[in-house]
């Protein structure tokens, strides 16, 4: 491993200097044995891997280090490799490549970086989205007997024009809007049982309590922060089906 360490030194710093947009980057011509010595280090876990996945955490948003970054909704007991170590390995031990991820995202996500023309399919954990505050955004439909809530992408025009496909394409490769949606319906599904045979009162109060306490501690784009903005902009309707037997 040592003689390769200047090549690998220099492509973390190339690796850093254009983060976000690593998808770009050229790999380093390595030979077969040196690219096994560097999947070999990952794959070893050894105590210079685990200080840079410590690293790596440190740089996430401190409400998103038990959550995966991809998705907001699960643990993240896998690590990823944003730029694939079997095409990348160079990047094998490289802090900011690795990302911790749930499983389902890691399936969904494989080894995918960019689209045929060349966009970026994810957002980089690390650095993205680049502004603090949520573009995700609820839509609850009140038509039919149980609510039906939907979920989409709303900046405002507050992203940079470069990052909105990005963030779009994201939210559609990892399936967000369904994975979030079926949460939703679950969770509004186990609120209605709970409050089953309560007073009008103690429904209304239970409901404030949830919208009041929803996004504390969470992620920007929650799903659940997100469901609860948009029951508060039409309580009325959620308190009406809530309330009927």
């Amino acid at each position: 491993m040592r003689p390769l360490g200047p090549s690998v030194r220099a492509a973390g710093r190339k690796y850093d200097g254009r983060s976000p947009d690593v998808h770009g980057l050229r790999a380093v011509t390595l030979d077969a044995g040196a690219k096994t010595a560097l999947i070999d280090g990952y794959e070893g876990r050894t105590v210079a891997m685990k200080r840079l996945l410590a690293t790596m955490i440190e740089s996430l948003p401190e409400a998103d280090v038990d959550l995966c970054p991809y998705c907001s909704l699960n643990q993240n007991p896998d690590l990823d490799h944003y730029l694939p170590k079997d095409r990348y390995p160079e990047f094998s031990l490289h802090g900011h490549n690795l990302i911790p991820i749930c499983p389902q995202c890691n399936r969904k996500k494989k080894t995918t970086i960019k689209t045929r023309q060349g966009g970026r399919y994810f957002l980089h954990a690390a650095f993205e989205p680049s502004i603090d505050q949520p573009i995700l955004e609820a839509s609850i439909d009140y038509s039919s007997p149980v609510p039906a809530v939907t979920y989409h992408i709303e900046d405002n025009g507050a992203l940079p024009a470069a990052e909105l496909p990005i963030v779009e394409r994201h939210f559609a490769k990892l399936g967000l809007a369904d994975r979030y949606r079926k949460r939703a319906h679950g969770a509004l599904s186990s609120l209605r049982n709970s409050l089953r045979g309560s007073s009008g009162a103690a429904i209304a109060q239970a409901l404030n309590f949830k919208i009041g306490g929803a996004g504390l501690g969470k992620p920007d784009n929650d799903w659940e922060a997100a469901l609860y903005r948009a029951v508060d902009q039409d309580r009325d309707p959620m308190l009406a089906w809530l309330t009927t037997p």
